[in-house]
């Protein structure tokens, strides 16, 4: 009967969590993050984001343990020259795709704390402006191919 009973508990405080919990609905395709030479302490991540819900999205970050921090920039050009920045937000309208792409719109990775090589993985979480948030994996490919 404890057995059972302890069980029970645990399966009751995991739905609670889950319940409670904010997720965003966020389809991630054709996504890497990129690899870096030891001693880059700054890495991108590409990819393709379909809002499968109703409303906007907006991505304003992310975070790891594995980073400082995780912004979303983009390449602009300012008197011919192209530049990077920061951005606050990254909408996504309902229903939409938008693609994050070398030179344009991608998410920065500022501050690594572990060298990432080609054939790993990266787990990370994205933020949205509503407070949710959705975990993501991206495989680590080289620029070089």
């Amino acid at each position: 009967m404890k057995t059972t009973f302890n069980v029970f508990t645990k399966l009751l405080f995991a739905s609670v969590f889950l319940a409670n919990s904010a997720f965003a609905d966020i389809t991630i395709k054709d996504a890497y993050l990129r690899a870096v030479p030891p001693g880059q302490m700054m890495s991108a991540a590409f990819m393709q984001l379909t809002n499968d819900t109703d409303k906007a999205l907006t991505i304003v970050g992310g975070s790891s343990e594995f980073v400082k921090s995780i912004e979303v920039h983009n390449h602009t050009k300012v008197d011919g020259v192209m530049k990077m920045r920061r951005v606050p937000g990254l909408t996504i309208e309902a229903g939409s795709t938008t693609v994050l792409k070398p030179g344009g719109l991608h998410i920065m990775f500022i501050g690594l704390k572990k060298m990432i090589k080609a054939g790993d993985n990266f787990s990370f979480e994205l933020t949205f402006d509503d407070g949710t948030s959705q975990a993501v994996v991206l495989p680590v490919e080289s620029i070089i191919k």
